[in-house]
């Protein structure tokens, strides 16, 4: 079953959205583990998906509110899987 199933709730998918994207932020994302410079980088994404959200969600907008979120959800996953990839090598 796919989280972002185009027949569920908008509400139940953002609600998805964040808490994977907490999760992750939460467990994964280790100064000892990440540089500050790759801890900078996802703060920045981090910032440029707030200000996208309100400014989508400002124009009522939420199906492209949920677009961003899932990109940077996306982004994120492939960011610190590529991060444990090299640690590993």
């Amino acid at each position: 079953m796919n989280p972002f199933d185009e027949s569920k709730n908008e509400g139940d998918i953002v609600v998805f959205a964040t808490q994977k994207i907490h999760q992750i932020l939460e467990t994964e994302l280790d100064e000892n583990y990440f540089t500050a410079q790759e801890l900078e980088c996802v703060q920045g994404q981090m910032n440029d998906l707030i200000r996208q959200g309100a400014f989508w969600l400002e124009r009522e907008n939420r199906k492209r509110f949920i677009y961003d979120l899932k990109n940077f959800l996306d982004w994120l996953i492939d960011f610190v899987e590529t991060r444990k990839n090299e640690q590993r090598e």
